[in-house]
């Protein structure tokens, strides 16, 4: 992977990454949060779009 699209990555992850701890601390409910996360740039690079948000949220509320 070029250095462009590592950084890209990482943006979009550390993004993500706060906008769940966000949820999980009960700063924002979980619309919010879905809104949040599709609206991260290169949020493609994570696997994640509009039909999937939902599961993935999910899937990281359990791992709490």
């Amino acid at each position: 992977m070029g250095k462009v699209k590592n950084w890209a990555w990482d943006c979009a992850e550390e993004a993500f990454d706060n906008i769940i701890k966000s949820l999980k601390a009960g700063k924002v409910d979980k619309e919010t949060a879905k809104n949040d996360i599709l609206e991260i740039q290169n949020l493609s690079l994570l696997g994640i779009d509009y039909e999937n948000v939902d599961e993935v949220i999910d899937m990281e509320m359990e791992a709490a």
